[in-house]
Parts: C-alpha cells; structure tokens; sequence
C-alpha cells in the first residue's frame, strides 16, 4: 500500500516521519553506544502481569504487545532476538473523519476566491495535526527513556531487573560484590565535613581496582548533589590555607560563599579530578511517572543522587579486549517497520479496521556490559 493509500479510503496518509535521532540529553548512549548487529538473542525469565508508566514496554518479534509466552507455565522462560521497545497510538474514526473533511474543505476553497466564515474551518485539521506530533514526540521520549533506563540500570547497579507486570526478567552482568556501593569510612554528610576525604575515598576504590584487574578506571559520573556535598569537606578549605572555624554562639562558622572568589562545588570537582585523575561528568537524568487518574508526577532518576561510577575509558581495554563491543555498547538489530534497519522505527497502520489509525514508535535494543569488573559504584551519603 502507498502511502497515498493508507488512510481512510485511498485519501491521505498520516507521514510519519520515519527517521528518529538518539536523545543528546542523557549520558546512556555516551557510555553505552549503538551498535548495529545483524540479530542477538537475549535469553530472560518472565510472568505475566500489568504496565509502567513514563517508560516504553517491551515487546517481542513473535508478539503484538508483550513477548510471547513459550510453554504452559504461568512462570516460564521467554526469547526473543533483542528486545523490542514499542509504543503506539490509536485515531479512532471521529479523529480521522473530522481531519480528512476539515481538509477537504480547504481543497474546495483554494482558488475560489470565497472566504467561508466558519469558526472550524481549518482548525480541526491544524488541531489533529498538533496532536500527532505530540503523540510522536511522547512515544519518542518514553523510548528514549526506556533505552536510558536499560543502560543507566546496568551501568550503575551491574543488573537489569525489569518487571512491568506483564514482563519479568533480569540480567547481571557481574560487577563483584564487593565492587558495587563502596561505603567510604567517613560518609559524606554535613555533620562529617571535619573527617570526609572525598579524594582519599575516590583513590581508595580506583586502587582496588588497579590491584586486581591492572586497569585504573579514568573516568566518572557523579551528581550535582555529591559534588555538593564533598565541597562540604573542610580539606578543601584547608589546602586553600583558609581557617576552619567551628560554628558555636559566638563564632560564625566560616561560608567559603561569602569569602574566596571563585570557589564554588565545581571547582573542588577539578580539584577532586586533578588528585585523581579522573574525569567526571555530572548527570541527573530522570524520568516522569504518573499514577492512573493523578495529576501528580514523580521524577525518577537514572542514576541515585548518592552514587559515584568509575570506570575505565576505551582505550585502556586495548590490550583486553578486541572486539566491537569494546566496555558496552547498546545492540540494536533490524526491524520490518525500520526498513530492515536499526535503530529507531515508526509505522502507520489501518488495515485491521479502516475506521481506525495506528501510529507507533519502537527500538530493537538491548545494553551489553562485558567489563564491569573494571567499575565500581560508591554510595557516599
């Protein structure tokens, strides 16, 4: 079917726009990049059950909705060649009736030199218009989301555990235990700030990491709250030969806000960056949920704000490994809808019911973590 043909009597079609970019917004797709391959099979465990809000679901080749359930058992071992993340909207017949004669009634008029003064002329057409684009734009960011939270999942706690109710299943990638949540001795709290050693903390887990892999992470991501707080420290204010007074009824405690030009939680994480040698990017990525029938929303993020990732750049894997995945990348295999591409997809459909229109978005991809023995992940507050 052309797409002159696919809507509503041989009319005009919706024109979805069929390319769709990867988000420069989130840090997933910097650590984790796409990389095309000619099909992977993912092998999971999975139950039957509901729907998450704010992020796309997964579905599978051999299903329409969810993946398909392969033996009797409620409980039960699912496959599929990657995951396919999807979403789509439906137009019912009122939607496509009302744009489809609020164009034709624009067709009749060009020309005619005739100016119809009808409040609605027009409007149901731009209106429907608008509203597709923001159902593409929404179907977008949940993937966008779903492939950030695929990623950010793996990279900061070593698993994917993924339960939406009607799907189940996880995936470790093996960071070792005692890897992953570094307590330092002193934790990084206000109360704390005399005795927290955030550089000595940092060094701390990169040297575990030297002595058992001889790979010293260069590398990090972190909040802006923890960088917040380990500008509490008075080691910084020290170093900088400024006094540290204590807070009492009668000494105001010393605010290096008020007093060194210049200074700020950035410029200790530059500090922290120069004694350690590793490069850090701040990130506080998050998500949006929203209960059935509520107005309110929940952010989510990514990554806890009370986390700190370190783990190797490209090239110090060189000597360790060859291959194309090199730390992670994000497999991403062909799809129907795509043209047999990778990536991102879109699809129109009206042939099940030539009164109703479908619109949809989707992404065949799944994160791959083969060095997490590199990375270790401190929880510091």
């Amino acid at each position: 079917m052309t797409a002159i043909d696919r809507l509503v009597r041989k009319e005009v079609a919706l024109g979805a726009i069929r390319e769709m970019q990867p988000p420069e917004q989130y840090i997933g797709l910097q650590i984790a990049p796409f990389l095309d391959v000619a099909s992977d099979d993912v092998i999971f465990d999975y139950i039957k059950g509901g729907l998450q809000d704010g992020l796309a679901p997964a579905r599978a080749e051999d299903a329409e909705a969810e993946l398909a359930q392969k033996d009797q058992l409620l409980y039960g071992a699912g496959r599929a060649a990657l995951i396919d993340w999807s979403l789509k909207t439906k137009y019912t017949a009122s939607d496509v009736t009302r744009y489809r004669e609020d164009l034709a009634i624009q067709e009749q008029l060009q020309g005619a030199g005739v100016q119809l003064n009808l409040n609605y002329n027009g409007r149901a057409a731009a209106e429907f218009q608008a509203k597709l684009a923001r159902d593409d734009r929404n179907r977008k960011r949940r993937l966008d989301n779903r492939i950030e939270w695929l990623i950010t999942q793996g990279f900061a706690t070593g698993q994917i555990a993924y339960n939406d109710g009607k799907i189940k299943f996880s995936v470790n990638y093996g960071r070792p235990g005692d890897q992953q949540d570094i307590a330092p001795d002193v934790l990084w709290e206000a109360t704390n700030k005399a005795t927290m050693d955030p550089i000595g903390d940092i060094k701390a887990a990169l040297d575990l990491i030297e002595n058992r892999t001889g790979v010293r992470p260069s590398r990090g991501v972190l909040s802006r709250k923890v960088v917040e707080r380990m500008w509490l420290a008075d080691r910084f204010l020290a170093a900088m030969g400024m006094p540290v007074i204590p807070g009492g009824t009668t000494n105001v405690p010393l605010d290096p806000n008020y007093i060194l030009q210049g200074y700020s939680p950035e410029a200790a994480l530059r500090i922290v960056e120069q004694a350690t040698g590793v490069s850090f990017t701040i990130y506080d990525g998050f998500y949006q949920t929203r209960p059935l029938g509520s107005a309110t929303y929940t952010n989510n993020r990514f990554i806890a704000d009370d986390k700190i990732i370190l783990y190797p750049g490209e090239g110090q894997l060189g000597e360790i490994d060859d291959t194309e995945i090199g730390f992670a990348k994000t497999l991403t295999s062909p799809h129907p809808e795509g043209n047999w591409t990778p990536g991102f997809y879109e699809w129109e459909d009206e042939s099940k019911d030539p009164w109703l229109h479908v619109r949809g978005s989707g992404v065949k991809a799944f994160p791959v973590f083969p060095y997490l023995q590199y990375t270790a992940v401190l929880d510091v507050f």
